[in-house]
């Protein structure tokens, strides 16, 4: 469930910049693909791209996204991970 509303969120931010744009929110496309394998040992991630691109994937057991996902966005899954416990860490004080 989490997922769907990071989504949802993506999604809203798109209309959003639609309406600033002046086109309107239905005039919002994102462009979201769906890339990995949801199996029970992995864990699936919304994340945010290039260019607007959503991503639906997964993490496998080794904190690794797909490769086409990483090139895209820059980093690699560890990276995500590190900054992401990072950020944890620093909100927690």
């Amino acid at each position: 469930m989490a997922l769907i509303n990071i989504l949802a969120g993506y999604i809203r931010q798109s209309e959003l910049e639609a309406e600033r744009e002046g086109r309107g929110a239905r005039s919002a496309n994102p462009d979201v693909r769906v890339v990995g394998t949801f199996t029970e040992g992995s864990a699936p991630v919304a994340l945010k791209g290039t260019d607007g691109v959503i991503w639906l994937t997964t993490y496998d057991i080794d904190g690794r996204l797909p490769r086409i996902v990483e090139e895209d966005l820059g980093v690699s899954g560890e990276e995500l991970v590190e900054l992401s416990m990072a950020e944890e860490r620093f909100w927690r004080g």
